[in-house]
């Protein structure tokens, strides 16, 4: 019998220019993961033909991740919409599953949330997660909590957010752009809206990649670069995980 798996559900690819310097999606989440590459299996949906989307057998599924996308949720591609109702039936399981981003929205979104423009608008650089007293013994992201000042330093590129939180989940942490940064559904899925695959680098591309709009937005690239605090936190949250999954 073949060894279960991390299956990673790409919703999309990097940035060009942190895609030919760092890598797809899946590369970042096994570098950060320090995980085995033989232990990570890659499906691609974004790539799929409009009535073709292939999922994973649940069987062969240790953990799951959703990646993040230039994609828009509202925008409801074919893939995305498959990718929804398919998670409406892995989340009856015990799998562990976070979902980055897109895939946090899509989460959301499965669950019976709402999805749309983060009314406060663009959140990008280095976020202060504002943590609930829930994270204190989250299976998840425990070791990253403060009780002194309830902040822990991470990555975020995102314009569309989860407007209104499903009814079943717990809130874990919010940015001082995002109310709903971060939940768990249950005790084994997480929607998470930062990045924790990125490296202050690459967050840094995307700021440079996206500056002309950035600027036009009213917003400085200059302090948003000035103002990321190096940490691997986000590293520490997916070698959590893969102890989760993997049992180390």
């Amino acid at each position: 019998m073949s060894k279960k798996k991390i299956i990673i559900v790409q919703t999309g690819e990097p940035i060009a220019s942190a895609l030919e310097k760092y890598g797809d999606f899946d590369e970042l989440f096994i570098r950060a993961m320090k995980v085995d590459p033989d232990l990570i299996e890659t499906y691609r949906v974004y790539q799929s033909e409009d009535d073709n989307v292939i999922f994973p057998d649940v069987d062969k599924i240790a953990g799951l991740i959703i990646t993040g996308s230039p994609a828009m949720v509202t925008e409801k591609h074919s893939w995305s919409e498959a990718t929804v109702e398919w998670l409406k039936q892995f989340l009856r399981t015990d799998i562990p599953a976070i979902g980055i981003c897109y895939g946090h929205q899509l989460l959301a979104t499965a669950l019976g949330g709402k999805v749309d423009w983060n009314p406060n608008g663009r959140q990008i650089g280095g976020v202060k997660l504002k943590h609930t007293e829930h994270i204190y013994d989250d299976p998840l992201l425990a070791s990253l909590s403060n009780r002194i000042d309830n902040e822990v330093h991470l990555l975020a590129t995102h314009m569309q957010s989860v407007v209104q939180l499903p009814d079943e989940v717990t809130l874990l942490g919010a940015t001082d752009r995002d109310p709903h940064h971060c939940f768990r559904y249950r005790e084994n899925v997480w929607g998470l809206q930062f990045h924790p695959e990125f490296t202050s680098e690459i967050i840094i591309d995307y700021i440079l990649a996206r500056a002309e709009d950035i600027e036009n937005e009213g917003i400085n690239t200059e302090k948003l670069i000035e103002d990321i605090i190096e940490n691997d936190n986000g590293s520490i949250i997916l070698q959590n995980f893969r102890k989760l999954c993997l049992g180390y």
